[in-house]
C-alpha cells in the first residue's frame, strides 16, 4: 500500500508498530546523483522508497530532526522491517508512540540500500 498521512494513519490504526531511525537530513556534498545521473534521495527518502516497494499494509512515515519514524499496521510488515534492518531489543517511549523500536538503518547503510533499489553507486 502507499504511504498514508501520519495524522490520518494514527487516527485509523490504534494498534500499530512504530520504529525510528537516526539519519542525516541530506546527502553529503558531491553525492547528489548516481553513476547513471539519477538523482539520489535523502536517507529518509531512500527508506520511503524501500517501504513503498516492500510493505503491503497501511503505513506512515514522518521525518523529524535527526531521523524519522515509521509506523505499520500489519504484523507482517513489522516483521519485514525487523528482518531487513534489525531492531533494538527494548522499545522506548517517544513522542510518536509509547512503544518505539530503533531500527539499524543509518547513513552507513545508505549505499547498500540504494544499490538494492537499483541506484548505480
Amino acid at each position: 500500500m502507499a504511504k498514508k498521512n501520519w495524522n490520518d494513519y494514527v487516527a485509523a490504526h490504534t494498534v500499530r508498530a512504530t520504529f525510528m531511525s537516526s539519519v542525516s537530513a541530506s546527502l553529503p556534498d558531491g553525492m547528489q546523483f548516481d553513476n547513471n545521473k539519477k538523482k539520489l534521495p535523502t536517507p529518509y527518502g531512500l527508506f520511503v522508497e524501500w517501504a513503498n516497494a516492500n510493505l503491503t499494509g497501511d503505513w506512515s512515515a514522518m521525518k523529524v530532526t535527526g531521523g524519522f519514524y515509521i509506523s505499520v499496521s500489519e504484523k507482517q510488515d513489522a516483521g519485514v522491517i525487523k528482518n531487513k534492518f534489525g531492531t533494538t531489543p527494548q522499545a522506548k517511549k517517544t513522542p510518536a508512540s509509547d512503544k518505539t523500536f530503533g531500527i539499524n538503518y543509518s547513513d552507513s547503510n545508505y549505499s547498500a540500500l540504494a544499490k538494492s533499489l537499483g541506484y548505480a553507486i
